[in-house]
């Protein structure tokens, strides 16, 4: 990975800011600074200007929606990713139980465009016959509340082979959550059964 794919993580809780140090670095990001608050991480944004902001859970004395905030007012091209129960237009919110893959992929994302013309994104029919068979009942099993290990059991494949997939699934579907993957699967019909009968992909 360029130098130019540089990381500042943000958490209260030094025992995750470890490990997600640790896991970017292994990956091949450079972690610039570790921030325990808010008003720390901004500060460091400002002087380190990473590509990446990465915001775990609950920050003091400026909290993630509030950071994310003030991140995209001054340093727009920051790209985002706060994990946890928050809600934030200026950032990528993943859920607390993302796999660690799923939030190096989010970092790895272009931010958000901030241009005022509307975007112009594939139909929902689209997206979804550009989804492989295997993805589409994956999709289809993440709608009906399927845990990640429940899906490798029921396809008889590694949690990694489903995490691989999953990611692939929420690229392709510009997904954020698996909230945005249900509502999708909702909004097509794929929760009644519909893609059931699809072969399985080797």
């Amino acid at each position: 990975m360029s130098e130019d794919r540089t990381v500042l993580v943000a958490s209260s809780d030094r025992l995750f800011a470890s490990a997600a140090r640790r896991y970017l670095e292994r990956i091949g990001w450079r972690v610039i600074a570790v921030a325990g608050d808010g008003l720390q991480a901004l500060a460091a944004v400002g002087r380190q200007r990473p590509t990446a902001v990465l915001v775990i859970s609950h920050l003091p004395r400026l909290g993630p929606a509030a950071l994310a905030r003030q991140i995209r007012r001054r340093h727009p091209a920051a790209h985002i990713v706060v994990v946890g129960n928050v809600q934030s237009k200026d950032a990528v919110v993943l859920p607390p139980d993302t796999p660690g893959e799923m939030v190096a992929l989010s970092l790895a994302s272009p931010p958000p465009a901030t241009s005022t013309e509307p975007i112009r994104r594939p139909s929902g029919l689209a997206l979804l016959r550009n989804l492989t068979s295997r993805e589409r009942l994956i999709l289809k099993l993440l709608a009906e509340g399927m845990t990640v290990r429940e899906i490798a059991s029921r396809l008889s494949v590694s949690l990694h082979t489903v995490r691989t997939h999953m990611q692939n699934l929420y690229a392709k579907l510009g997904a954020h959550s698996r909230l945005d993957v249900v509502r999708f699967a909702a909004e097509h019909g794929l929760v009644g059964g519909e893609v059931a009968s699809s072969a399985p992909e080797p």
